[in-house]
């Protein structure tokens, strides 16, 4: 018998997330254990199975795949996440490696890349696809990244995650029933997001979101 790697898929696709475990199922030496469709479910199911490595999505309900990493971190430290997104901007690689990521892939990478993101982020490596490596390579030799006056690194958590529901036309009396917290402090962190992004409406709030693959 061989210790097999325990892992947990986050995706909110379902046939994504079922073809991911039947890919990675065919190998002896990783076993899926649990599934979750959104970010919230997902620090949850996490902190129930405690699986050697999580594939995350980068933008999912709720709460999105940074602050989701983010308080997987905080809770299980030696739980290796991986990051499976579409989005190969900057802004979201740095910003997943701020919070203590292993590996960053794409959703076009080839099955033996996936197998290999895995078993490379449970042994303690780092892991980048290609064109992501690429991308961080650029950005090194120009001695900076893109920088902007109103980006979401200026956003707290509890912001990023108010917005993400915002946008995905919850009302407020809604967010503060899922957060748990009061009405009105949801509107204070509304207020707070619209101040800080520089827009007035709900609908900029949205386009905003979807300009930065938060949702």
């Amino acid at each position: 018998m061989i210790d097999k790697i325990r892992v947990l898929l986050v995706d909110d696709h379902t046939v994504v997330r079922k073809g991911i475990r039947a890919l990675l199922e065919q190998e002896k030496d990783i076993e899926v254990v649990a599934e979750a469709e959104d970010g919230l479910k997902g620090v949850e199911t996490c902190l129930e199975y405690e699986p050697d490595v999580v594939v995350l999505d980068m933008a999912l309900p709720l709460l999105s795949g940074v602050e989701a990493a983010r308080k997987i971190r905080e809770k299980l430290p030696d739980t290796r996440i991986l990051i499976l997104s579409m989005y190969d901007d900057e802004e979201y690689i740095v910003d997943s490696f701020k919070v203590g990521v292993s590996g960053y892939i794409l959703k076009d990478v080839v099955v033996s890349e996936l197998v290999s993101a895995v078993r490379s982020v449970f042994r303690g490596s780092t892991f980048l696809s290609p064109s992501v490596s690429e991308k961080l390579r650029r950005q090194l030799q120009n001695g900076k990244g893109r920088s902007s006056r109103h980006g979401p690194e200026k956003l707290t958590a509890r912001e990023r995650q108010i917005l993400k529901l915002i946008v995905e036309g919850y009302t407020s009396r809604q967010i503060s029933e899922i957060l748990k917290i009061s009405f009105k402090t949801v509107q204070t962190h509304r207020a707070h997001l619209m101040e800080k992004l520089d827009v007035h409406s709900t609908a900029e709030l949205t386009r905003y979101a979807l300009k930065k693959g938060l949702v």
